[in-house]
């Protein structure tokens, strides 16, 4: 450590022909490499000169080769050199920070070639013919006294905030619309006369029924929804994705998910998610036995078995496409056995556990009396039939988010790293008002239209923000990661992307 090294050769390959013409695909798709050290990626370096604050930053990765499309021409980069900055403290050097040089030299000597030469010519890959090639990397260690080990990270994640600040502003107008909105609808509630208790309500029911609207449906609102074995799951599942959400967010805003530990992120969401089935049976078994359930160990299993058992179809059926690709994103068959061993020894009793206390719990009271006979629902207006209602719920829950969700999806599918946690909270915080406002403005437009079965409409519109997520992501995919390439190498990654966006 600390001694620089000019030249050293990693090998000499001889590459057949399909090989050579792979490696000229490669560079041609922009692929990067990603060496690690010190548990930093080696990065590509952007300097801006305009920008006197932040004059550098990371790009972790770099480029396998450079691509002339004019003569088009694969250049492979068989040569990186790497500076290594480092500060001095008491108990020597420490990294904080990795930058690669990469340079494509035509070379096939097995030795070091004359990194002084700049006129030397260049490696050309992508015919179909059989060459060789050496590789080698030169270190040079490099004292950098302006970053701080504890801020090595900043030129990695470093990101304007004044994007995420407009989105926040963004976000809380859309609110303070909506909130306008929801409370005109309550004082409107609440200057009519409404407060009549249940006695009341039975002595006056002649009064009652010449009036219209939401009012008619007091003994009918709370009717038990359809298919409460299927929607208390869904209930009760929803409670736990939002409580892995909130948990894994709140661990990564305290700093407990630190960008060195890879896969942290995915590892925490996984065992968050499972250990909040004891939530998701809780909720689900209390929700059941208010609708009239008896089965709670029925109900108790579909919660538990439902979404994963999906979940670990739609992995497995993109396992076999990795699989078959050989690709390095497969998932072995040793970590589909250990993921389904801990589903079986934690969720599936917390959940089981969970359903089995909300049961036993005094169910929600009714303020009013159920009616034997349901009401007969009128036609809708053309703006609450379905599926047009859904769409328009989940219109402005995106435009809440969709600045945000780009800076997710680029650092998922395009090697960047997020750590702006505390916008997301904001961002997160602001995007469940948006979706409870609009859910409160579309239940309420239901009942005043005389439709009393709204128990599944008030889930459906809650969640139709999901689809316009998921537009959003196919328009992410399509711009900027250039998928939809017509050769069968182009099929799995569109796959991996749709059936994770989906999920």
């Amino acid at each position: 450590m600390g001694k620089n090294s000019t030249c050293n050769v990693l090998c000499t390959r001889e590459i057949d022909a399909k090989a050579n013409e792979e490696a000229g695909w490669f560079v041609e798709q922009d692929y990067l490499i990603e060496w690690i050290v010190d548990k930093l990626p080696a990065a590509t370096v952007y300097r801006r000169l305009q920008d006197t604050q932040n004059p550098v930053s990371y790009e972790p990765g770099f480029r396998i080769g450079d691509f002339d499309a004019a003569a088009k021409r694969a250049f492979l980069n068989n040569h990186v050199s790497l500076h290594i900055l480092y500060e001095r403290h008491r108990e020597g050097r420490r990294i904080v920070g990795v930058e690669a040089y990469p340079r494509s030299i035509e070379n096939s000597s097995g030795e070091c070639p004359d990194l002084s030469d700049a006129s030397q010519d260049r490696l050309v890959v992508g015919q179909k013919q059989p060459r060789k090639v050496t590789f080698s990397y030169s270190v040079h260690w490099i004292e950098d006294p302006s970053v701080r080990w504890t801020h090595r990270w900043d030129r990695y994640i470093r990101t304007s905030s004044q994007v995420h600040w407009y989105a926040i502003f963004n976000s809380a107008v859309i609110i303070l619309l909506l909130s306008g909105v929801v409370a005109v609808i309550l004082m409107r509630m609440l200057n009519r006369d409404v407060s009549h208790s249940s006695r009341e309500i039975e002595e006056f029911r002649d009064e009652i029924e010449e009036t219209s609207g939401w009012k008619l449906l007091h003994g009918d609102v709370f009717r038990t929804p359809q298919w409460k074995g299927i929607l208390a799951p869904v209930l009760g599942t929803t409670v736990q994705v939002m409580y892995t959400a909130i948990s894994t967010v709140a661990l990564g805003t305290l700093g407990v998910l630190s960008p060195s530990y890879r896969g942290g992120l995915l590892t925490t969401g996984i065992v968050m998610f499972m250990l909040m089935g004891a939530a998701a049976g809780y909720y689900s078994g209390h929700l059941y036995r208010t609708w009239g359930g008896r089965n709670w160990l029925q109900n108790s299993l579909t919660t538990a078995l439902a979404v994963p058992m999906l979940l670990f179809g739609i992995e497995m059926l993109l396992n076999m496409f990795l699989w078959y690709r050989s690709s390095s994103a497969a998932m072995p068959l040793s970590t589909i056995l250990l993921l389904f061993v801990l589903w079986a020894a934690i969720e599936l009793p917390l959940t089981v556990l969970g359903g089995w206390i909300g049961f036993r719990r005094k169910p929600y009271s009714e303020p009013m009396r159920t009616n034997a006979i349901p009401r007969p629902i009128p036609p809708l207006p053309r703006y609450l039939k379905l599926p047009l209602s859904i769409l328009l719920a989940g219109a402005l829950p995106l435009s809440v988010i969709f600045i945000e969700m780009f800076f997710v999806l680029k650092s998922i599918w395009q090697d960047a790293f997020y750590y702006e946690y505390g916008f997301m909270v904001i961002i997160g915080v602001l995007l469940a008002i948006t979706v409870c406002e609009t859910t409160i403005i579309m239940v309420w437009l239901l009942l005043n239209s005389g439709h009393h079965r709204w128990w599944w409409r008030s889930f459906a519109y809650g969640a139709s923000s999901s689809i316009y997520f998921f537009i959003y992501s196919l328009v992410f995919y399509f711009t900027r990661l250039r998928a939809g390439m017509p050769d069968v190498a182009g099929i799995t990654p569109g796959l991996t992307f749709v059936l994770h966006s989906l999920f």
